[in-house]
């Protein structure tokens, strides 16, 4: 009974050394985004597929296909939050310049994008990954001689890097990179790419409603 008490107490401290995992990461901010205004989104269709590719090639007959219902998703979840308002999905390859951001060789270029666009922000979707890790773990036995059990689960993630502008000032105000995931369960692939995909906008949102990155 004491060595299973002393097991239950040791698990607890290892699992209470756990660091917090941050789902936000790689932030430049350099001004507030003030909520309740209107916002355009506009996204780069570069597609960064280094796992589940057969999943990926099964679900969407293209990068630009994903794409699309990304975006779509994103808008629908910013709607639900209602942190903007008069949002609108451009997906044109007018856009292009923004994946380099403000440089000598296309700072016009985006300063006559910005122009032209009567909204207050332009959410920028810059660029998604989709990834995986594989995580092992030990679990011991109990009683003397027992022998422990090793364990280990795959994770889909799908990391989505978001660039907002403030279009009167013709300045960039926040980037973030914003990371789900998602662990394989009964070798269901597809609902696992999905899941991943599904909470790195979830994760995305809630850090511009709440500002926490975790």
């Amino acid at each position: 009974m004491l060595k299973k008490v002393i097991y239950i107490f040791v698990l607890i401290s290892l699992v209470s050394c756990i660091p917090t995992k941050h789902f936000i990461n790689n932030i430049h901010k350099t001004e507030k985004v003030l909520k309740s205004e209107s916002m355009l989104i506009v996204a780069n269709k570069e597609v960064t597929v280094n796992s589940f590719k057969k999943t990926f090639k099964k679900n969407y007959e293209s990068n630009e296909v994903f794409l699309k219902s990304f975006a779509n998703d994103f808008k629908s979840s910013l709607n639900s939050s209602n942190l903007y308002t008069n949002l609108v999905i451009d997906l044109s390859d007018k856009w292009k310049a923004l994946s380099e951001g403000y440089s000598k060789k296309n700072n016009d270029i985006i300063n006559n994008l910005l122009t032209k666009t009567d909204k207050k922000y332009l959410l920028y979707l810059k660029g998604v990954t989709i990834d995986n890790y594989v995580s092992s773990s030990y679990s011991p036995g109990f009683g003397p001689g027992s022998m422990g059990t090793h364990n280990s689960t795959e994770f889909c993630t799908v990391s989505v890097t978001v660039v907002i502008y403030d279009v009167k000032a013709m300045k960039q105000v926040l980037e973030f990179e914003s990371t789900g995931e998602s662990s394989v369960f009964f070798f269901d692939f597809t609902k696992t790419l999905i899941k991943a995909r599904d909470r790195s906008i979830e994760n995305a949102i809630k850090y511009l409603k709440t500002g926490k990155t975790s």
